[in-house]
């Protein structure tokens, strides 16, 4: 145990998920919790992080002062926290709403459709776990409580079920494989809808039935596999934020329960886009700091380098172009250290890691530079079969990059671009055409260009069901 100590309960899990979706070390958690029996009046705390580790491997139980300010800090229940004894939850009373599963059958199939539709579709803020939860409850994920709360839909998440049955999750995760492969090369409208439609039965398939606790759950995984899936065509291939927030947000409770430290690196890192695109460097920062806790438990060279990517890009997105440089030279090293990456990231390679420091140099004004980073890039990527949506990119990266000293090879590269985004369109690449625009403005071929982009249309997202 690293201190001579008997483990006497079982590790919680539940707490250090939460304390890492928040990019907390145990000194900072230490000091929240410090902070808040202090503007509580409940005097000064003495915790130290060696307590806390002692709580998260099941070495000690929080005392009860302690729990009530977790509950606090966190802002959930202590059930949802891993705060309460087995004789504790045993407190728990029933709900008299509980039906049987006949409740599931045609009714309640087809309100999966429309509730997860209007959820993922709607137009208003962000959603939180309580709005996820009930749009879980009406797509099935608890069967046997059509008509329960919120609460007891969550812990029907957590509690043992029916077995489940194992060639069920195979065949899910073997779909959601497929689709992986299927993203870089099927058309985006088809592709959006076959995964939102894998996204639906994958949550139906949760709430069947559990086989795991707190333990790790690969159907869970799965399921937050196909949501990040759905997350990066809404928001790379349709330029659709908002829709690719709640989607991340899906994500983000599927990986909880599937206690894979990797993939919530991974969904962590790719949220952080929308606030970077945007401009808002400390909110990219929070997802950045949530991901990079998670990888300190989970993921290879291959994901540690592109999430130094990720930073490069979103600094260099908010002015901060020195520190980019910095960090794609940490990329570089990265991709030498030790460890195994999982098979679902797939979005990275040696030549992708030149697309995205050619991109950070070319935001930061370095023509040069990032001229030869994008060729080495594209040189790479021209051996890739799957490689259409990034080369558009990297073409029209390009075409800005060479713009100032040679006018005519960039409108050539441009056009190439469009030829292939005509094809495939592609939400990524689509969003660099104003850069270019603005670098051949005044020019022949910028006019040109003009009018060849306007009839360039990315799909719209459907909302019936």
């Amino acid at each position: 145990m690293g201190d001579g100590e008997t483990r006497r309960y079982l590790p919680n899990k539940r707490l250090t998920w939460q304390r890492l979706q928040r990019g907390w070390s145990r000194e900072e958690l230490v000091k929240q919790l410090a902070g808040s029996m202090r503007a509580h009046g409940d005097g000064e705390s003495g915790l130290t992080a060696h307590t806390v580790r002692r709580w998260e491997s099941g070495q000690r139980w929080p005392e009860p002062r302690f729990r009530k300010h977790l509950v606090l800090l966190f802002g959930m229940p202590a059930s949802e926290l891993g705060l309460l004894t087995t004789e504790e939850l045993e407190n728990q009373p029933g709900d008299p709403s509980v039906t049987d599963s006949a409740v599931t059958d045609t009714a309640l199939g087809a309100m999966v459709s429309a509730e997860l539709r209007r959820l993922l579709m709607s137009d208003g803020g962000g959603v939180g776990r309580q709005q996820f939860l009930r749009a879980a409850l009406a797509a099935g994920l608890s069967p046997f409580l059509a008509s329960a709360t919120v609460e007891k839909a969550d812990a029907a998440w957590h509690s043992p079920g029916h077995a489940r049955d194992p060639r069920a999750v195979e065949a899910y995760e073997s779909v959601t494989a497929s689709q992986r492969s299927l993203y870089w090369t099927a058309p985006v409208d088809t592709m959006w809808e076959a995964t939102l439609g894998h996204l639906r039965l994958g949550l139906t398939l949760l709430g069947q039935a559990t086989t795991h606790r707190d333990g790790a759950d690969s159907l869970a995984g799965a399921v937050a596999e196909t949501a990040l899936l759905a997350a990066r065509i809404a928001f790379f291939d349709l330029d659709n934020p908002t829709i690719a927030t709640r989607c991340f947000e899906q994500a983000e409770t599927a990986v909880e329960h599937a206690g894979d430290h990797g993939l919530a690196a991974a969904i962590a890192a790719h949220r952080a886009f929308v606030p970077g695109f945007a401009g808002d460097s400390l909110a990219a920062r929070r997802h950045l700091d949530v991901a990079q806790a998670h990888a300190r438990f989970g993921g290879g060279p291959n994901l540690r380098a592109w999430m130094h990517c990720v930073t490069a890009e979103i600094h260099a997105r908010t002015g901060h172009g020195a520190t980019a440089r910095d960090q794609i030279r940490q990329a570089e090293h990265a991709l030498g250290t030790a460890g195994i990456d999982p098979d679902w990231l797939d979005y990275f390679s040696p030549a992708r890691l030149a697309a995205f420091a050619g991109n950070a140099e070319l935001l930061a004004g370095r023509h040069e530079s990032a001229t030869r980073w994008l060729d080495r890039s594209l040189g790479e990527l021209d051996l890739d079969p799957q490689a259409g949506k990034q080369r558009a990119v990297v073409l029209l990266d390009l075409a800005a990059a060479h713009a100032p000293t040679d006018v005519d090879h960039a409108a050539t590269l441009a056009h190439q671009a469009c030829d292939m985004l005509g094809d495939h369109p592609y939400g990524a690449a689509v969003e660099r055409i104003p850069a270019v625009h603005q670098a051949l403005a005044g020019t022949p071929a910028g006019v040109e260009l003009v009018d060849r982009t306007r009839a360039l249309r990315l799909p719209s997202v459907t909302t019936d069901a």
